[in-house]
């Protein structure tokens, strides 16, 4: 009786366990179904660029969410405005959300670098530094940290996902004239470590931001250093023929599902008239007034 009891028990209990894991894995099919819909996964992590800063509606406007309309994406933004090469790092490492979204992503856009300077403490005596020729060796110390932090991101990434496409953005100068200086001293050397990264690794891709960006003021918005709500169209349009040349999509011209704002950060900082005169001066110091170089 007892061993017929047993069995008895030993069946209820593998029935009971079937429908446990049944149900269990009927949640995670509900779970990973919105991500299996047949469409690629397109993530954008890194800086203020990348997250849209020079348009109101960055979540509807930046050129990321522009190229996912276009190519018919599943879409998501990391970016965040002061990030540095550092700043991603420790994201990559302590953040879930980071994590789960590499291991989601297909296709992976980086734009990082620029903040090392410019988001750095030092970077008044940087600017002047550069200026008069005096920090060279600083300059560099700060691109082969860049350079470093490259290497570090990329095997952080491939730790999580090791299939997905990885884009960087180089990075553009938006000053002219006296501007140009110290600007193009950094940009040149992140540029040069990006290059020498990707030299490194050869399913890395770089997205040339500088030969849209540099130098166009009608691109810039009011800080004269984030693109503006058309140059997050330009950057989008040049992106989709890169993807697209990548086998990765099939449209060359945006889809605007919902226009830019440009977001006028002087003149919404210091008011119309103040923020004006700002905005002008900034423009003036930046070489970025229409006609004008100094």
């Amino acid at each position: 009786m007892k061993v017929i009891k047993m069995k008895k028990f030993r069946k209820i209990a593998a029935v009971l366990l079937c429908v446990v894991m049944i149900a269990a894995s009927l949640q995670c099919l509900a779970f990973a179904a919105p991500q299996d819909d047949g469409k690629l996964n397109f993530l954008v992590l890194g800086d203020s660029i990348a997250e849209g800063f020079g348009v109101e509606n960055k979540e509807d406007a930046a050129y990321g969410k522009i190229v996912a309309d276009t190519n018919g994406y599943n879409y998501r933004n990391l970016a965040q405005v002061a990030n540095d090469t550092q700043d991603l790092i420790r994201k990559i490492e302590t953040v879930d959300e980071f994590r789960e979204s590499i291991a989601w992503a297909d296709v992976i856009n980086i734009c990082i670098g620029s903040n090392n300077y410019l988001a750095s403490k030092d970077v008044v005596w940087i600017t002047i530094g550069a200026l008069f020729g005096t920090n060279d060796k600083k300059l560099d110390e700060i691109a082969y940290g860049i350079y470093d932090d490259f290497n570090t991101i990329y095997s952080l990434i491939r730790e999580i996902n090791p299939d997905a496409t990885l884009i960087f953005d180089n990075i553009y100068c938006a000053w002219k004239g006296l501007g140009h200086i110290p600007f193009i001293k950094a940009v040149s050397r992140i540029n040069a470590m990006l290059n020498k990264f990707a030299a490194k690794h050869d399913d890395v891709v770089i997205f040339d931001t500088s030969a849209v960006i540099s130098h166009n003021t009608e691109l810039l918005a009011d800080d004269c250093v984030h693109p503006n709500a058309k140059g997050n169209v330009e950057l989008a349009g040049h992106m989709l023929i890169l993807l697209k040349n990548l086998g990765l999509g099939e449209n060359t011209e945006p889809v605007i599902l919902a226009p830019g704002v440009d977001y006028n950060f002087y003149r919404r900082s210091f008011g119309t008239v103040f923020g004006t005169v700002v905005w002008q001066l900034v423009r003036f110091l930046t070489g970025n007034v229409p006609g004008l170089d100094i």
